[in-house]
């Protein structure tokens, strides 16, 4: 797909960008296409990888294009995980730092909800959820916020979806979790479409299956002289060139963890 087509609905984060450019630049291809909704050309997955395909000046973005409205495409969030001494302190100083009313309630980790004002949880059981704010797009930038605040002090931040994430309290192998709320599909495109970017590594799609590894050359998608047509017929001769090896959710890839079947093109 031309790349002036596909249309973000999140932020990125500069650095990551900078990286996967230097990394597909000196591997010269591009493993993984993009997920996009086949209606709006919204992107669902890959906000990353488009925004390095155009600092590297692609014309094309290799993409795989899906039925967004499918009830089997399923769309989630990622939490934030921090390891961090005295979370109830930090909680509490974090909030009131940023003068945001909330209220403190201690529950069952394993009976534990996340409920639509929660903000943070800890593995000590403690709940922070805010008062006043019920807009989800301004509950997503505070979480976003006190993320970013926290690793300023040393944090290290990782990403894990809503279940995993409360599996890492109930072990305590992570001592807080940053929630971010869980938009619709319909929200979705229609960030996309009028170009609202959520900030970064906000929602998560799961699909029915996932492509991987399609393995485009950088060169394909930056000629200058080469149509969509032509850059089409290329990719096909390169995928129908290849086997597929099918993967069962849960299967590690590139050191991630899918959730859904996968089919990894293989030589």
């Amino acid at each position: 797909m031309p790349i002036e087509n596909l249309k973000p609905h999140e932020e990125v984060m500069e650095p990551l960008v900078n990286s996967l450019a230097d990394s597909i630049r000196t591997q010269g291809i591009v493993h993984d296409p993009v997920i996009v909704d086949e209606t709006k050309l919204v992107v669902l997955d890959g906000m990353h990888r488009l925004a390095a395909l155009k600092l590297l000046k692609c014309r094309f973005a290799p993409c795989c294009l899906v039925d967004y409205d499918n009830p089997l495409i399923r769309i989630g969030s990622w939490y934030r995980l921090l390891a961090i001494e005295n979370p109830e302190s930090a909680a509490n100083d974090l909030l009131r730092e940023k003068e945001l009313g909330y209220e403190e309630e201690k529950i069952d980790v394993e009976r534990a909800r996340i409920y639509p004002r929660t903000i943070i949880f800890t593995r000590n059981g403690y709940r922070y959820n805010l008062q006043q704010i019920s807009d989800e797009v301004d509950l997503t930038r505070i979480a976003v916020n006190l993320e970013g605040e926290l690793t300023r002090r040393g944090c290290h931040v990782e990403y894990q979806p809503e279940s995993v994430a409360i599996q890492n309290l109930l072990s305590r192998s992570a001592d807080l979790i940053i929630t971010v709320p869980v938009f619709t599909k319909q929200q979705v495109r229609e960030f996309g479409s009028r170009g609202l970017l959520l900030p970064h590594k906000v929602t998560r799609h799961v699909m029915p299956s996932r492509p991987l590894r399609v393995d485009v050359p950088l060169s394909v998608l930056t000629a200058e002289n080469i149509s969509q047509t032509e850059a089409d017929q290329k990719l096909r001769a390169l995928l129908s060139a290849r086997n597929i090896q099918r993967k069962p959710p849960g299967s590690i890839v590139d050191g991630r963890q899918y959730e859904e079947e996968l089919l990894v093109f293989a030589a």
